[in-house]
């Protein structure tokens, strides 16, 4: 495996002098590795297929990172969803509750408002005269 990858990376930076095709019994016209066709083949085929696995890793974990991008924003979504559902219900709740306290309060009001209103206000206006008196 590693002279595999080894050669690979020779032979991927070789350049055209470093690289020729031969002949049986034809001498090598440099010094080097000598490789038959099938396994020439078998190197640059394991080159590609490197290459396609890779390729299919990334748009694998790629694909996988989207979609769960995108279940938490339908998470979220949801979950907003749900909390203006439970906002609204409260504050229709509390609108109940201050609806029927207003009702409490209008029924138990004196029907003199005005009497009592004025009632207060002689007394309260004799009480602070009567304690200006006593002070004096």
């Amino acid at each position: 495996m590693l002279n595999s990858l080894l050669l690979f990376m020779f032979m991927s930076s070789a350049s055209a002098e470093d690289f020729t095709v031969l002949a049986e019994e034809q001498p090598a016209p440099f010094e080097g590795v000598l490789l038959s066709v099938p396994a020439a083949a078998e190197i640059l085929a394991k080159k590609e297929e490197q290459e396609m696995k890779c390729d299919l890793e990334v748009e694998f974990q790629v694909d996988k990172v989207n979609t769960e991008c995108k279940l938490d924003k339908e998470l979220l979504e949801a979950r907003i969803v749900t909390i203006e559902t439970e906002y609204k219900e409260v504050v229709a709740q509390k609108d109940l509750v201050i609806q029927k306290q207003k009702d409490i309060i209008n029924s138990q009001a004196p029907q003199y408002k005005w009497l009592w209103f004025t009632g207060g206000i002689v007394l309260g206006g004799g009480a602070y005269y009567g304690i200006q008196q006593a002070v004096k």
